[in-house]
């Protein structure tokens, strides 16, 4: 789902519609995008883990992303 995407507007309008407090965060929520980091993610057998990740995304379709993730 996109933010574009119909479904995604329908879950939207409400929230923007009913809710002045989300109405402001919606306004100034900075969107950007990360390719890479580190980030501590919980693994149900060791535990907690801190990974770097990098994603790739498909030229021919933008719905394609493929995200690898390397234990620190």
């Amino acid at each position: 789902m996109w933010a574009g995407d119909s479904p995604f507007t329908v879950l939207l309008d409400p929230l923007i519609q009913d809710s002045g407090e989300f109405r402001r965060w919606w306004q100034a929520h900075a969107v950007r995008v990360t390719a890479s980091g580190r980030k501590s993610v919980h693994h149900p057998k060791k535990g907690e883990l801190q990974v770097e990740h990098t994603s790739v995304q498909a030229n021919d379709d933008p719905a394609l992303k493929l995200v690898i993730y390397t234990p620190v």
